[in-house]
């Protein structure tokens, strides 16, 4: 508990003094020509769905305490299963210094679906309120609790869940405790959209700051030192966390990697657009070495002793550009199969930039040549030793 002595001196006064004490411990602050004003922190306005009424018991525990730091933690949500038939929400915790989630783990937990959906829109409509945005509710907040739903003259229930994709859904029951659920489509879908396998810091700042930085977003003078200890995701992940044992987190791993697996599997295939990309700059390729084989087939004598020397220089005969073009092009080939994308673009267009850099080059060789009316031998350039 928070308790605060507030001494303002209106009108003339020089200096006032706050006085904080949690835990038997004064922290004293001296301010110069400062009055304060006591109001509602807006970073401690009950939020989530929208209803305030529904929001109270569940926030009833945040009563402004000061043991923990918020500004410090960050947390990871992981993926939403379904453990020992409850669904849940596993989630890593990180303390100080944690540097985006890399260090510092303090344990892996797991969370009621419904109970974390509240905690993260409302921790969402607390950070973008202080971007200046609306971040707005989510219907499916309204089934945290089994909730009775008529549809075709039937009574179901509702819930929000977790689906066997490993992202949320509004889970259809057929008895009042939501313990027997089944497939029939009520027409209820799920907006709460949770960021799994990123790191979030607990506690979000202003773009500036500014007691006024914000339009709209109502703050005073302790807003900077109290906001560190504000966070309603973490602070409700906290509340209402369970322990996850060895079996739970090899679930929730597993689950993870289920997730990515899938969505990296559906960033592995090439789009239509890269597909004609890829067609396009192949064919240039292509061209270009027909180019550059012509234009070399015209190359004098003088030159091609002259480039055999500076190949030599640096270690290389020409009988090792074959092998080495055969290299680039299986190379070029399997990233294209693998679907490596940042090597396959390098690849194939640095060979277009270099052949066309060579064609140019052989190009105005050949016109300075001819017009200093230098003899040409036919496949001088294409000799081999």
């Amino acid at each position: 508990m928070r308790a605060t002595i507030i001494l303002s001196i209106i009108g003339g006064a020089s200096s006032s003094v706050v006085a904080s004490a949690s835990s038997g411990h004064v922290r004293a602050e001296t301010k110069t020509k400062r009055v304060y004003k006591k109001r509602e922190q807006f970073e401690r306005a009950l939020s989530g769905s929208g209803d305030i009424d529904f929001d109270d018991d569940f926030w009833a525990y945040d009563e402004g305490s000061m043991d923990v730091v918020w500004d410090d933690y960050s947390i990871e949500p992981k993926s939403c299963m379904i453990y020992k038939k409850k669904h849940v929400i596993a989630f890593d915790m990180y303390g100080k210094n944690n540097k985006q989630c890399a260090k510092k783990l303090e344990a892996t937990y797991i969370m009621d679906v419904g109970q974390f959906a509240l905690a993260y829109v409302a921790q969402k409509q607390i950070d973008y309120g202080l971007m200046g945005n609306d971040y707005g509710g989510a219907d499916a907040l309204d089934y945290t609790e089994c909730t009775a739903v008529q549809y075709n003259d039937i009574y179901y229930y509702a819930k929000l869940g977790c689906s066997t994709a490993g992202g949320l859904k509004v889970v259809t029951y057929t008895d009042s405790s939501c313990t027997q659920d089944v497939s029939t489509n009520i027409g209820l879908y799920n907006d709460v959209k949770i960021s799994f396998n990123t790191c979030q810091s607990c506690v979000s700042w202003p773009t500036v700051y500014d007691d006024d930085a914000v339009e709209g977003v109502e703050t005073d003078d302790n807003f900077d030192y109290y906001h560190a200890y504000d966070s309603k995701l973490c602070g409700a992940a906290s509340q209402y966390k369970s322990s996850c044992g060895w079996g739970c987190r090899k679930q929730a791993k597993n689950s993870a990697q289920s997730n990515s697996s899938s969505s990296y599997s559906s960033k592995r295939s090439w789009g239509g657009f890269e597909k004609f990309c890829l067609f396009f700059w192949s064919f240039a390729a292509i061209a270009l070495v027909w180019v550059v084989l012509k234009q070399r087939r015209m190359m004098s004598r003088e030159d091609a002793i002259v480039e055999e020397a500076a190949m030599n220089g640096v270690g290389l005969k020409k009988r090792h550009i074959f092998p080495m073009a055969l290299g680039v092009i299986f190379f070029l080939l399997f990233s294209m199969f693998m679907v490596w994308k940042k090597l396959a673009w390098i690849l194939l267009m640095s060979t277009n930039i270099g052949l066309f850099a060579h064609f140019v080059f052989l190009r105005r060789k050949a016109k300075k040549a001819g017009a200093g009316g230098d003899g040409y031998i036919k496949d001088a350039g294409l000799e081999i030793s």
